[in-house]
C-alpha cells in the first residue's frame, strides 16, 4: 500500500484546511450580514425606559385627557430639546406639530407591532407601538462611539470575534507544519557540523510528505556515515599497509648506499631516497588528517608557549628562504603568550601555513608573520607577495588533496593535505 495515501498526503491537508477556513468566512460573512441589526443596541438599551415613559403618558391621557397629555408633552419636549409624540390609530394627540416623517415612522411601528428606529436630521428616532393603538415616539441619545465598536449585534465585534477563531486555526496549523520542518532542520544543520550520528528518529510523526521527508533523511545520512566511516576505514588502512614497505624500501636504500663503491648509482639513490620520504611525509599526513576527522581517540592539550613555538618556526623557514633569495621575520606583542592546545599538531598547522607562503611569495620579498592578542581572541597574520588564490577557490583549499590551478605542478605544490589538517587543528 502506497503510504501517500491521497487524504494523509500534506497538499491535501494544506487544501481541505484551507478551503474549509475559506468557505467557513464567508458563510459567516453571509450570515453576519444577514442577521446584523444596527439598532438592535439601542433597542436593548433604551426599550424598557421608552416604554414605561410612553405608559405613564397613555394613563395621564386616559385619566386626565387632551389638556394634561399636552403640557406634560410641552414639559418633556423643553427637557430634552426635541419634541415627544403620542398617536392614536394614526392621529397625534397634543397640541405639537406632526412632521411627516414622524407619521411615517408611527405608520411602520404600528403596523409591524415592534420598537422601530429611525437616524433623522431631527436626532435619532425610536417609536414604540401598544395594544391599545397607541405609538410612542421621541428621540433617543445615540450610542458612544465605543459602544457601537463593542455592540455584539453590531457587523465589527462579529466580524473581529470571526478573525479571531479563525487565527487560532490558522495558528495551530501553521505550528503543526513548522514544528516537523523545524526538527528536519535541526537534523540538517547537526549534519552540516559534523555529527554525522544526527537522525530525525521519531521526532517527525504521521504519514505524510514531511514525515517522508525525515525518513528520506535518516536514510541518507546513514548512507553517509557509512561512506565516511568506510573512506576513514581505507585511509588507515592503507597508511598502516604501507608503512611497512617503506621501512623496508628505506633499509635497502642504505644497504644499497654502503655497498655502492662508485658514484654512478648515487644520483638514482638519492632519488629514491627523496621519493620514498615523500611517501612517508604523506602517510603521516593522511594519518593525521584521519584520527582529527574521526574524532576517536582525542588529541593531548596541554599549555605551551605559543610565542616561543612560533618563533622558531619563523627562524626555520627564514633559514630555508635566505636559500631563495627571500626573507621571513615574525612581528609579535607578545613575548610570553601561553595558550591551551593540541602544541605538535599546532606547531605542524603554522609551519605549512608558513613555509608555503615563503615557498610562493615573490623573490626579493619578505614573508611577514604576526601575533596579536586581543581581550579572549589570539590573531596570527602571516602575509606574502605571491600570487594569492582565487575568491572562488578560498573555501575549497581547506579541503583535503585540493590544490589550486597554480599549485598543480608537483613542484611548486604540495599533496593538499597540508592546509586541510591545519585548517582542522585550528577548530580544535
Amino acid at each position: 500500500m502506497n503510504r501517500l495515501k491521497l487524504r494523509r498526503t500534506l497538499f491535501l491537508r494544506i487544501f481541505i484546511v484551507f478551503w474549509l477556513a475559506l468557505t467557513l468566512i464567508g458563510a459567516v460573512g453571509i450570515i453576519l450580514a444577514l442577521t446584523t441589526d444596527p439598532g438592535a443596541s439601542g433597542r436593548k438599551r433604551h426599550e424598557e425606559k421608552v416604554r414605561q415613559e410612553g405608559r405613564e403618558l397613555i394613563a395621564l391621557y386616559q385619566k386626565q385627557g387632551d389638556e394634561a397629555l399636552g403640557t406634560r408633552l410641552e414639559e418633556l419636549e423643553e427637557k430634552s430639546g426635541f419634541p415627544v409624540y403620542l398617536v392614536e390609530r394614526h392621529h397625534p394627540l397634543g397640541p405639537l406639530p406632526f412632521p411627516g416623517w414622524a407619521r411615517t415612522l408611527a405608520r411602520q411601528s404600528h403596523t409591524s407591532g415592534r420598537m422601530q428606529f429611525a437616524d433623522t436630521p431631527y436626532g435619532f428616532w425610536a417609536a414604540i407601538p401598544y395594544e391599545e393603538d397607541f405609538v410612542y415616539l421621541r428621540t433617543l441619545k445615540p450610542p458612544h462611539p465605543l459602544e457601537r465598536i463593542f455592540d455584539p449585534y453590531s457587523l465589527g465585534p462579529r466580524l473581529t470575534l470571526t478573525f479571531l477563531i479563525t487565527g487560532v486555526v490558522c495558528f495551530f496549523l501553521a505550528r503543526s507544519l513548522t514544528a516537523s520542518l523545524a526538527q528536519v532542520s535541526r537534523a540538517t544543520r547537526e549534519l552540516a557540523a559534523g555529527h554525522l550520528d544526527t537522525r530525525v528518529g521519531d521526532a517527525v510523526h504521521g504519514s505524510d510528505e514531511i514525515a517522508t521527508l525525515g525518513q528520506d533523511f535518516d536514510r541518507m545520512a546513514e548512507r553517509i556515515e557509512q561512506l565516511v566511516a568506510s573512506q576513514r576505514t581505507l585511509l588507515r588502512d592503507i597508511s598502516h599497509e604501507l608503512r611497512s614497505p617503506l621501512t623496508r624500501l628505506a633499509i635497502a636504500l642504505e644497504l644499497a648506499r654502503q655497498n655502492d663503491d662508485g658514484e654512478q648509482n648515487a644520483p638514482h639513490l638519492n632519488r629514491i631516497g627523496q621519493e620514498a620520504e615523500r611517501l612517508n611525509n604523506l602517510i603521516g599526513q593522511l594519518t593525521t588528517l584521519n584520527l582529527l576527522e574521526s574524532g576517536s581517540n582525542p588529541l593531548e592539550c596541554t599549555l605551551f608557549n605559543l610565542s616561543e613555538r612560533l618563533t622558531n618556526i619563523v627562524a626555520d623557514a627564514n633559514f630555508e628562504a635566505q636559500n631563495r633569495q627571500r626573507r621571513c621575520v615574525l612581528n609579535s606583542e607578545e613575548s610570553n603568550l601561553t595558550i591551551h592546545g593540541a602544541e605538535e599538531l599546532l606547531h605542524q598547522a603554522f609551519e605549512n601555513v608558513v613555509r608555503n607562503a615563503v615557498r610562493h611569495t615573490a623573490i626579493d620579498t619578505t614573508v611577514e608573520v604576526a601575533l596579536r592578542h586581543r581581550d579572549d581572541v589570539i590573531e596570527l597574520c602571516i602575509r606574502d607577495h605571491g600570487p594569492g588564490v582565487d575568491e572562488g577557490q578560498l573555501k575549497k583549499i581547506f579541503l583535503p588533496f585540493y590544490r589550486a590551478e597554480s599549485a598543480r605542478d608537483r613542484l611548486s605544490g604540495g599533496s593538499g593535505v597540508g592546509l586541510a589538517i591545519a585548517e582542522r587543528a585550528i577548530r580544535l
